[in-house]
């Protein structure tokens, strides 16, 4: 038999595998623009609701005065902005022994704003599913739970919610992505579509369902998370999941605009700095931001609370 030749193995320098969450991944920045702040205490301009109140009429006749109508104004104090920070250390061992494509102090910062990132996205779901926050909501069971392809009515239920809100009109549909595609497969959903789609339901498709109840994008929550314990076998699950969320997210914030909450942030407040090390030998990398997410308005959310079974 001939010989065969060999072949000695290279890091390749544009291939590595890493289990990191994408930016479309996470919600919380989408649910909650970012607005920069100059200080750590601030104060949040708010219009009363006196434009909603209707006086029988407007009619006046020869000296009588105007009917009068008010229109208040008020500052609400905002959440003093937390420091948030997280370091990392890279060893004299990373330095000698990294070849391509490892970078290491690079990589180790961008694993930190990813964590930092997960724990902003924990954070944010707990607070926007939680029922005591969010007080506009039901929760389903049993056949009324959208998993139970066969009884469920997750068009009435929708149509329901978007009846319910007082001053805004919803806009944004949020649920996670193993939720979603029990959505898109539900009978209720294909029904409508039957006319006009003959395959696999798409995002697009689903969007065009509730469109005409006033949604212009469905969030899908992807991100994931180990939430086993330290030393434990792996427990990756999605952050989202179960739960729906209905919104109203502003195009643009701004004055007289409506948004829920805020992520406010202190300008020019994320940096990032590394100090040298001797016992032992590393750099210590730490990242550090000012900021906190805010929910302003739990009139602009509608919960529909365990909409899938888990």
């Amino acid at each position: 038999m001939a010989n065969q030749p060999t072949y000695i193995d290279t890091q390749l320098t544009g291939v590595a595998n890493a289990w990191f969450n994408q930016q479309e991944d996470f919600v919380a920045n989408k649910l909650f623009p970012t607005v920069q702040v100059k200080k750590p205490t601030f104060l949040v301009g708010e219009y009363g609701k006196e434009n909603l109140q209707m006086p029988d009429n407007s009619l006046r006749t020869g000296d009588s005065k105007s009917k009068s109508v008010n229109f208040s104004r008020k500052f609400v104090p905002g959440q003093p902005l937390n420091e948030h920070s997280l370091s990392d250390s890279v060893y004299k061992d990373d330095y000698d022994q990294t070849d391509d494509p490892f970078e290491p102090e690079s990589d180790t910062t961008e694993n930190i704003l990813s964590v930092m990132e997960l724990i902003d996205e924990k954070a944010m779901t707990d607070m926007v599913t939680n029922t005591s926050i969010v007080t506009n909501n039901t929760t389903l069971s049993g056949q009324s739970q959208w998993s139970d392809l066969e009884h469920s009515n997750p068009v009435k239920d929708i149509t329901a919610a978007v009846n319910s809100a007082l001053f805004v009109d919803f806009n944004t549909l949020v649920l996670g992505r193993n939720d979603y595609n029990v959505l898109i497969n539900h009978p209720e959903i294909r029904d409508y579509l039957k006319w006009t789609k003959s395959g696999p339901v798409g995002y697009q498709d689903l969007l065009g369902v509730f469109a005409p109840f006033g949604f212009k994008q469905i969030l899908i929550g992807k991100a994931k998370a180990n939430l086993g314990k330290e030393g434990l076998a792996d427990d990756i699950q999605r952050l989202w999941s179960g739960d729906v969320l209905l919104a109203y997210v502003t195009d643009r914030p701004g004055r007289k605009q409506i948004n829920g909450g805020y992520k406010f942030q202190l300008e020019n407040s994320r940096e990032v700095t590394k100090e040298y090390i001797n016992n032992p030998p590393k750099t210590e990398i730490v990242v550090r931001d000012y900021y906190n997410y805010q929910l302003l308005l739990p009139e602009a959310y509608y919960l529909i609370k365990n909409a899938f079974a888990s």
